[in-house]
């Protein structure tokens, strides 16, 4: 029976007769023969099979589940096709079911080649770095699978490769939670303690510069009084020197005013002997003249009050032999007006 066939451009189609490749490529289309023409048809597409793996153990022992996702393609389609059956069927239904079956055979071999790796990197870790390292995990997987032998017997490749999640079991997370809430709680109060601490070194530091400043002030009130008690010094020590050359000078005018002293008494004392040297020698020269003699001379260079004067002083004299004297007011008035 002779059919006629399209392919699209992302099947990858092998022509064989009698064991033989006759034509092969992407998107062919032909007339065979259903009798002695068999196909091939590849996909020239990249697949993605997704993971989870609920029982990987960390070196802790505890257990974590990976899910992620892996893409591959089939870079060698004739190597593809001698490992796998991807024969075409006339029926639309038989073929997809080939199809099928190819695709869940290259899913579970690139599956469980995962699943090695992971398992190899995550025994390695403890969970809490299984749970940060997604990205890493990601990157050496890649780069573990790439390298891998047996897929490529296969003709396969492994395009990339995602972590979705490393998740532990229920009580190992409530653990790690509480753990990890126990840690955030102590760093806040390792917060709040740092935070008192600068508070109080500020503090510190506050009231010591208050206390250096009330000492530099103390400091200079001290030089103030000691240049103060100093200058007060210094004019009590002139003063007690103005004082002393002032009592120096009192003494020295005083020496001279005693000097001056003794030496007016001693001229008067020289006067006073002169003078009584004079009146001697005048009484010795009056000794033995008659006293009525003295008394003429003596009132001839008398005024008239003078010897009104004396007159009066011989009546007092001489009161206890006169009986009655009367003066006039007249006589009194005339001698005063005298």
């Amino acid at each position: 029976m002779i059919n006629y066939k399209k392919f699209e451009p992302t099947e990858y189609v092998m022509k064989v007769r009698k064991g033989v490749t006759v034509a092969k490529g992407k998107g062919l289309a032909f007339l065979y023969n259903t009798k002695t023409t068999s196909l091939v048809v590849v996909p020239a597409t990249s697949m993605e099979a997704s993971f989870a793996f609920d029982d990987v153990m960390t070196s802790d022992y505890q257990r974590v589940c990976v899910q992620g996702d892996v893409s591959f393609a089939i870079r060698n389609y004739e190597l593809a096709a001698k490992m796998i059956d991807f024969s075409y069927r006339d029926k639309e239904v038989q073929y997809k079911a080939v199809l099928a079956e190819a695709k869940n055979r290259m899913n579970r071999r690139v599956i469980n080649l995962v699943r090695v790796y992971v398992t190899k990197f995550v025994n390695a870790w403890d969970v809490r770095s299984a749970m940060k390292n997604q990205n890493v995990l990601a990157n050496e997987l890649l780069e573990a699978m790439k390298g891998d032998a047996s897929l490529a017997e296969f003709g396969m490749e492994i395009l990339a490769i995602s972590i979705l999640g490393i998740l532990p079991q229920p009580d190992t997370r409530n653990a790690l939670e509480a753990a990890t809430r126990e840690e955030i709680l102590r760093q806040q109060d390792d917060a709040l303690y740092k935070r008192r601490n600068a508070a109080i070194e500020q503090e510190r530091a506050i009231r010591e510069n208050e206390l250096n400043t009330e000492i530099r002030v103390a400091e200079k009130e001290k030089e103030k009084r000691e240049r103060e008690m100093e200058t007060k010094k210094m004019l009590a020590e002139r003063e007690a020197q103005l004082r002393e050359a002032k009592i120096a000078a009192d003494i020295q005018i005083e020496e001279q005013n005693r000097k001056l002293v003794e030496l007016q008494a001693e001229n008067e004392r020289r006067r006073s002997d002169a003078k009584a040297y004079d009146s001697e020698a005048l009484l010795r020269t009056f000794t033995g003249v008659n006293p009525e003699v003295l008394k003429a001379l003596a009132m001839s260079g008398m005024d008239s009050s003078a010897l009104i004067a004396k007159a009066f002083v011989e009546i007092g004299e001489k009161a206890d032999r006169i009986g009655t004297l009367n003066v006039s007011p007249e006589l009194l008035e005339t001698l005063s007006a005298r």
